[in-house]
């Protein structure tokens, strides 16, 4: 049932895409069942809401829906029967197996580059192709070592730190590769040979140039007095050493390179300027925000200001529109009470009136009825009454129409009052908001001044504390400075090799210097002698002897050795790591190596291991939706950045676990992550063919690095700059600025590129791509430092 299930259902209901609520990848998932209920019925297969979808026994659940996104079809009637089967029979899952990977031969065109790596000082770099890798030394140009890795394409590299160990990411299994120190081994002592006598005799500081018949040719001044020198086999090159450096010269007599010094002095040296460069950096960055506080405080006390003034006319606006009520309510009450009165007069008139009408209604009746001689009254007398009744029933109308008049001129000052009072209440209620409104802004204002202060002593003090690192920086620097210097001793002995590719010198310092015969580039320095080194030979297959003055002689074999020293997980169903390691990275102490990986559109694995054992320190579940691509450590170490196939960059917290950042914006697969110097900028590469740069203290976007046609496959900073190195899908590996600008575009690249490196110190840039050619250029200069094409089969 699996595979029709996974052609057909599986697409909307999975671990990553679960609508309605619904997963139907395992039994007990279908059990648990979605928003609709449970999706299966054990041993009732009609009964099941899965099986009426599918069988479109409900219009309300029409399964796979008509004219779907993942064209999934309508299942057959066979299907359906085997569905409802396999439910009536209990609904069962299948034995677990482990799935037995048969591994195919590789691919021709996975010759391409798909991963490189670089050793902080930029001696060695590396390539993976196909399934092996190959270790290259830049200063020399050689292939040093080439290995079967894994069963699969290797699809990530990593140096450590100090780079002596390489990480290696294949299918479900990372492995760990040695670089094996050089160690000499007691031997016993050669006569210096012959031959470089006769080409050269040294006069004091001079180094007087012989042709083979032993005329002079030519001459080169060293500078000190010389107390060695040495002849390159084929006569393009020579040697001479004298005080505390040797010279490097060219047959015409052209000075090459100054050899002086410790490589390995200067490096720290490099590194403790470097440091300088960040706690400068971060000097500048404290001092503009604390002039940021001071701005903000500014603004505040203003504010507070501006508030505080605001009050008092709010309070007197109050004290008015209060006044005004209580003038409206006394003259409402007082048009109240004269309409009450009003009403109290007219109720009087009328009652008056009627009294009056009632009484001269009465006189006319009797009078009329005297004047008829039914009565036994004075009809005269009555006439009179019933004439003065009349009157005053005229005067009561008259004065009954005065009341009602009045009653209505009272009532007509009703409604005004009224709206006078509602007036007056709206507007002082108006009024008590304003003031409440000015009130609580000043308020807030204090508040925002009290935390406005507390930034600029919290920012002052950070700036005393970085100025105190920076001080503390430029302290370690020279005394870094100061053992570079020192480790300059005087040079008593040089030899070049048999195949003419490497100068050897050693003297007071007990160690002895290998550089490169053609450019001078340091090469290596050699640890295993107690005295000094008085003598230098190399025989013919290449090893190098050297002697002391106490008489202790070794030999060293000089050719580099990587060797396997560890494997992370099995390979195979069983491992620990899901799928394809696509990322590895160690952390800055070099302790601990973090790996991605994951099963496509399923979910994201990272995992943090021991270097030193191997052994699991900490899974990150669900650190990303899909497939890990690229991984990368703060400089401090805290934080660890990851980018996937989600479209998704985020930062965790390595000692929780837990996610202090997700940066979303990329459209595409995020194949590129890397951090700043001062561990302040991140900057992410998508296979949308954009470069987004990232505040990572405060999780905005700075700036989006467009101008790419394709893919931006890697990004990386460059050293302690602002600057940046990218490889992309439009044939290009570019250094550009924080700002988007284009620095410059490195030479000779002719193919689709898939991943680029760049050493600690910024100087050696490395990448490759589809053409499955190693490129290394000079950060600084853009020149191409070598060229490695893949080895002819």
């Amino acid at each position: 049932m699996r595979p029709f299930l996974s052609d057909n259902c599986l697409s909307c209901h999975c671990q990553t895409t679960t609508k309605g609520g619904l997963n139907l990848e395992t039994p007990e998932l279908m059990l648990k069942g979605g928003d609709s209920g449970a999706a299966i019925d054990p041993k009732k297969g009609s009964e099941s809401l899965m099986l009426q979808a599918a069988a479109h026994q409900d219009d309300d659940l029409v399964m796979p829906p008509r004219d779907n996104k993942s064209k999934a079809k309508n299942l057959t009637s066979e299907q359906l029967g085997l569905l409802k089967l396999w439910i009536d029979q209990g609904a069962k899952a299948s034995p677990k197996r482990d799935r037995v990977v048969e591994w195919q031969p590789l691919a021709q065109s996975l010759a391409a580059i798909f991963a490189v790596a670089v050793t902080p000082d930029g001696q060695f770099a590396a390539c993976a192709r196909e399934n092996r890798i190959f270790i290259y030394h830049v200063p020399s140009g050689r292939l040093v070592d080439s290995e079967i890795a894994h069963h699969d394409q290797v699809n990530s590299l990593a140096f450590s730190p100090d780079g002596t160990l390489m990480a290696s990411g294949g299918y479900r299994e990372v492995k760990l590769w040695r670089h094996m120190p050089i160690t000499g081994k007691p031997a016993q002592p050669l006569n210096a040979p012959a031959e470089s006598s006769k080409l050269a005799r040294v006069d004091g500081k001079t180094l007087v140039l012989l042709n083979a018949e032993g005329k002079q040719v030519g001459q080169v001044d060293h500078g000190d007095s010389i107390v060695a020198y040495a002849v390159r086999a084929d006569g393009q090159r020579f040697v001479t050493a004298g005080g505390n450096f040797a010279k490097l010269w060219s047959a015409d007599g052209k000075q090459i390179a100054e050899l002086r010094g410790n490589r390995y002095a200067r490096e720290v040296a490099g590194e403790r300027d470097r440091d300088l460069q960040v706690a400068a950096g971060n000097v500048t960055y404290r001092n503009d925000a604390v002039e940021a506080a001071k701005k903000a405080l500014q603004a505040s006390q203003d504010r507070v200001k501006k508030s505080t003034e605001a009050i008092a006319p709010k309070e007197q606006d109050v004290t008015a529109k209060q006044k005004a009520l209580a003038d409206a309510k006394t003259a409402k009450a007082a048009a109240d009470q004269a309409l009450a009165t009003a009403e109290t007069d007219l109720k009087t008139a009328e009652k008056k009136l009627q009294d009056a009408a009632a009484k001269a209604a009465q006189l006319a009746a009797s009078a009329a009825d005297a004047i008829k001689g039914t009565a036994t009254v004075d009809a005269n007398k009555l006439a009179t009454d019933a004439a003065a009744a009349l009157q005053d029933a005229a005067k009561a109308r008259t004065e009954r129409d005065q009341r009602e008049a009045q009653r209505k001129q009272a009532a007509d000052k009703i409604e005004p009052a009224g709206k006078q009072v509602t007036a007056a209440e709206e507007a002082a209620k108006n009024a008590e908001t304003a003031k409440h409104v000015a009130e609580t802004e000043l308020s807030l204002a204090k508040v925002e001044e009290q935390k406005n202060e507390v930034s600029v002593t919290e920012a002052s003090a950070a700036v005393k504390t970085a100025e105190a690192e920076k001080k503390k920086a430029e302290e370690v620097l020279q005394a870094a400075q100061q053992a570079a210097t020192a480790a300059e001793q005087p040079i008593r002995a040089v030899a070049f090799s048999p195949d003419g590719t490497t100068v050897a010198t050693a003297g007071d310092d007990h160690l002895i210097h290998t550089w490169s015969a053609e450019n001078g580039a340091a090469f290596d320095v050699l640890k295993g002698h107690d005295a000094a080194v008085t003598s230098l030979a190399f025989v013919p297959g290449g090893e190098l002897i050297s002697a002391t003055a106490d008489g202790a002689v070794l030999a060293w074999n000089l050719a580099p050795e990587w060797k396997l020293e560890r494997t992370i997980g099995t390979g195979n169903a069983g491992s620990p790591l899901t799928d394809r390691v696509n990322a590895v990275a160690f952390s800055p102490d070099g302790k601990q190596l973090a790996t991605g990986s994951g099963e496509p559109s399923r979910g994201g694995e990272l995992k943090l291991w021991d270097v030193a054992s191997g052994q699991l320190v900490r899974d990150f579940p669900k650190a990303h939706s899909d497939a890990v691509l690229s991984l990368e450590f703060s400089p401090d170490g805290k934080f660890l950045a990851s980018g996937a196939a989600d479209k998704m960059a985020r930062v965790t917290e390595v000692a929780t676990g837990k996610v202090v950042r997700n940066f979303e914006g990329h459209t595409h697969h995020v194949l590129g992550v890397t951090w700043s110097a001062d561990g302040r900028t991140l900057a992410t590469a998508g296979a949308d063919g954009m470069v987004k740069v990232w505040d990572f203290t405060t999780g905005d976007r700075k700036k989006n690095i467009e101008g790419y046609d394709k893919e931006v496959t890697a990004v990386r900073f460059v050293g302690a700059t602002a600057n940046l190195v990218t490889s992309s899908g439009d044939n290009k590996v570019r250094l550009v600025a924080l700002d988007g600008k284009e620095v410059r575009v490195f030479p000779e690249v002719a193919d689709f590129m898939e991943s680029a490196a760049v050493s600690a110190d910024g100087k050696t840039v490395v990448a490759g791509g589809q053409d499955s050619v190693l490129r290394i250029w000079n950060s600084t200069d853009g020149g191409k430092l070598a060229t490695f094409a893949p080895e002819k089969k």
